[in-house]
C-alpha cells in the first residue's frame, strides 16, 4: 500500500472510529436499519412477482369479482405482504432519517468544541502560522460536513455491498456469471466522475486563501461595532465591491468544474443506462426461453436493476469517500497538530504561593521574520509581592514581552523562569495558571454585564463577593447606575436589546475581568488609554490594595504618570532594556527616564 492510500485509509479508520465510538448507540442502530431495510427490498422484489402472477390469474380466470373470495387468495395474501414490508422499509428509513440528524448535529457539535479547544491550547507563535490558519479556515468549511459526508457514505456502500451480492446470487441463478456486466456498465461514469471531482478539490484548495478573504470582508461589514464608521465614510461601498469582484471570480471559475461536472455525469449516466437496457432484452430472452412468467419476469427485471444501481452507488460512495478523506485529513491535521506548547513541556508543577519571575538573557524574533531580533538580552527579576513597571514608547517591544510574559510565544534563545523553573520544563498550563491580564486591545464581550466579568472565573459558581469587590476597584458599579444597568443588562449591538457602552466602559470590565481571575501575577498593558486620569488613578490605588504584598504586578506603559507607585521601573527602548530601578534612582541618575519625565511635561515632587 502506497503512502496515499495508506493515509486515506489511516483517516478513514479514524473518521469511523470518531463516529461509532462517539455515537456507538446510534450509529450502530442506524446500519442495523438500514440492513434491516434492505433485506426487506430485496424479499418485497420477490414478493411483488408472486403477486403479479397470482393478480394476472385472477384477471384471466374470474369472470366476476368477488371479495370474500379475494381476501382468500394468493394475490391478497402478496399484497398484503408487500404493504407490510413497505410499511417495514418506510418506518426503518424514517428512524435512520431521525438518527442522521441527530449524528449530523453531535458531529458540527463536538468538531466546533475540538477545533476551539486545540485553539484554545496553543501558542500564538503556532496560531499565526499560515499553515494553522488555513486548517482553521478550512475545517469548518470543508472538513466537518465531509465527516458525517464519509460515514454516511460508508453505510450506503455496505447497504448496497448487501444488495448487489443479494440481487446477483438471485440473478446468475438465471442469467449464470453473465451479471458480472452490469459492473463494467458502471465504471466508465464512476473513472470519469472521480476526476471531476478530484478537480473541484485541486480547485477548492487553491481558493482558501480567497475564501478567506471573503470570511474577512463579510465579517468586517457585518459586525455592528464597525457600522459607524463604515456607513459616514461610505466604507461599505468599497466592502461591497471588493465582495462582489472577488466572489464572483471565485463563482465562475467554480461554475465551470460543476458545469464539466455534471455534464460529464448526464451523458455517461445516459450511456451506462443504455448498456443496462441492453441487458434487460438479454434478460428477457433468457427469460422466453426458460418460460417464465410475467411475474418471475417482473422480479427478475428488478434484480437486475437493484444491482445495476447498486454497483453505481458503490462506485459513487467510494469516489466520494476517497476524496473527502483528502479534505477530512485537514480537520484531524488540526486537531494531532504539534506546535511549540506540544514539543516543549515538561512534568513541574508550580507551588500555591506568587511564583519568582524571572528572564535571563533573553532574545527573540518573530518566527516569520527571524532575521530581525524584537528583543535584545532581556534580563529583569518580578520578586513575589512585588510591583514592576515597564516603560516604553511604540515599538519599543512592549507588546511582545506581553506575549512572552504570558506564554503565547515560545523562549528560544535565553531563559524564562518561575520559581527557577525554565517555562518549557513546566507541566502544559502551569504559567497561565498563574497570570491573569488585561490587554491593550480587550475584547468587548457582548454577554450580560456580569458575565463580561466571571467569564474569566474557572469556576461554575460565581464568586459574588468578589464579584461585587473587583466591580467596585474598577469603578463598574458607578457607570452601571449612571447608565441604567444591572448584572442582567445584555452589552453590545449584536443582539437587538444589547446596550453599547463607551470605550472607557468597556476597559473597566476588562480590568474587573482581569482581577475576578484572580491569580497570583497580574500583567496590565496599557490598561488606562480610555479611562481619566482621575479614575484610572483610583483604580490603581485599589488595584494595588486588591493584590496587597504576595501578589506581583507587571504593569507595561508609555506614560509616565503614576510610575511613582512602583517599587521598580524598567525602562525598554528598541526591544533592550536601557535602564531600570525605582522612581527615585532613575530620576536622580537623569537618564532616559528622566528626559522621558520631561518631555512628558510633569513636574518632580
Amino acid at each position: 500500500m502506497d503512502t496515499k492510500k495508506g493515509k486515506q485509509f489511516k483517516t478513514l479508520l479514524k473518521v469511523l472510529k470518531f463516529i461509532y465510538g462517539n455515537y456507538t448507540v446510534l450509529a450502530v442502530s442506524r446500519d442495523f436499519l438500514f440492513l434491516f431495510s434492505t433485506a426487506a427490498e430485496i424479499y418485497g422484489i420477490s414478493v411483488l412477482g408472486k403477486f403479479i402472477d397470482a393478480t394476472t390469474k385472477i384477471l384471466l380466470e374470474w369472470n366476476s369479482f368477488d371479495f370474500k373470495s379475494f381476501l382468500t387468495s394468493d394475490s391478497f395474501k402478496y399484497l398484503f405482504l408487500i404493504f407490510i414490508l413497505w410499511a417495514v422499509t418506510h418506518i426503518c428509513n424514517q428512524i435512520r432519517g431521525y438518527l442522521y440528524v441527530v449524528i449530523y448535529e453531535k458531529t458540527w457539535s463536538t468538531t466546533q468544541s475540538m477545533i476551539i479547544g486545540k485553539v484554545a491550547n496553543s501558542n500564538l507563535q503556532d496560531v499565526e502560522k499560515k499553515d494553522f490558519q488555513d486548517k482553521v479556515a478550512f475545517a469548518p468549511a470543508y472538513s466537518i460536513e465531509r465527516i458525517i459526508d464519509v460515514y454516511d457514505n460508508f453505510s450506503v456502500l455496505i447497504s448496497n455491498t448487501v444488495r448487489l451480492i443479494s440481487a446477483f446470487v438471485l440473478i446468475t441463478q438465471s442469467v449464470g456469471v453473465s451479471a458480472l456486466l452490469l459492473a463494467l456498465f458502471v465504471l466508465p461514469e464512476a473513472f470519469f466522475i472521480h476526476g471531476e471531482r478530484r478537480d473541484i478539490k485541486e480547485f477548492r484548495d487553491n481558493s482558501i486563501g480567497k475564501l478567506r478573504f471573503l470570511a474577512y470582508v463579510q465579517d468586517l461589514a457585518l459586525t455592528i461595532s464597525n457600522f459607524l464608521e463604515l456607513r459616514v465614510n461610505n466604507i461599505f461601498s468599497f466592502l461591497k465591491r471588493r465582495y462582489d469582484e472577488e466572489y464572483d471570480e471565485y463563482l465562475n471559475k467554480y461554475f465551470i468544474g460543476q458545469y464539466s461536472f455534471f455534464k460529464s455525469r448526464a451523458g455517461l449516466g445516459v450511456f451506462s443506462q443504455f448498456l443496462k437496457y441492453i441487458y434487460v432484452v438479454y434478460v428477457l430472452a433468457i427469460s422466453v426461453l426458460k418460460k417464465y412468467s410475467f411475474g418471475q419476469f417482473k422480479a427478475l427485471f428488478d434484480y437486475v436493476d437493484v444491482a445495476f444501481n447498486s454497483t453505481s452507488k458503490i462506485t459513487d460512495s467510494v469516489s466520494i469517500i476517497i476524496i473527502n478523506l483528502e479534505y477530512i485529513d485537514e480537520f484531524f491535521d488540526l486537531i494531532e497538530y504539534e506546535g511549540f506548547g506540544d514539543r516543549y513541556q515538561g512534568k513541574i508543577k508550580l507551588g500555591k504561593n506568587t511564583p519568582l519571575l524571572e528572564f535571563k538573557n533573553l532574545n527573540f524574533a518573530y518566527p516569520d521574520d527571524p532575521s530581525v531580533t524584537v528583543l535584545k538580552n532581556i534580563s529583569m527579576k518580578v520578586e513575589p509581592g512585588e510591583k514592576i513597571a515597564i516603560l516604553g514608547s511604540d515599538g519599543s517591544g512592549k507588546s511582545t514581552l506581553v506575549k512572552i510574559l504570558t506564554g503565547l510565544y515560545g523562549v528560544v534563545d535565553g531563559g524564562y523562569f518561575l520559581d527557577g523553573n525554565s517555562t518549557r520544563e513546566l507541566a502544559r498550563g502551569e504559567l497561565k495558571k498563574k497570570i491573569a491580564v488585561v490587554l491593550q486591545e480587550f475584547i468587548d464581550y457582548h454577554f450580560s454585564l456580569k458575565e463580561n466579568i466571571v467569564i474569566s472565573g474557572q469556576r461554575k459558581n460565581v464568586d459574588n463577593a468578589l464579584y461585587a469587590n473587583v466591580s467596585k476597584i474598577a469603578q463598574v458599579d458607578r457607570f452601571k447606575k449612571s447608565v441604567g444597568l444591572d448584572d442582567a443588562s445584555l452589552l453590545g449591538k449584536t443582539f437587538a436589546s444589547g446596550k453599547e457602552l463607551s470605550p472607557g466602559y468597556w476597559q473597566r470590565l476588562a480590568i474587573s475581568r482581569m482581577l475576578y481571575r484572580n491569580r497570583q501575577l497580574f500583567i496590565m498593558d496599557e490598561p488606562f488609554t480610555y479611562i481619566d486620569d482621575v479614575s484610572a488613578e483610583r483604580i490603581l490605588d485599589g488595584i494595588l490594595k486588591f493584590l496587597g504584598e504576595e501578589r506581583s504586578l507587571i504593569y507595561i506603559t508609555r506614560s509616565i504618570r503614576m510610575l511613582k507607585k512602583f517599587d521598580r521601573i524598567y525602562y525598554l527602548h528598541k526591544g533592550s532594556i536601557v535602564e531600570s530601578g525605582s522612581w527615585e534612582e532613575l530620576i536622580k541618575k537623569k537618564g532616559k527616564l528622566y528626559k522621558e519625565f520631561l518631555l512628558q511635561d510633569e513636574s518632580i515632587e
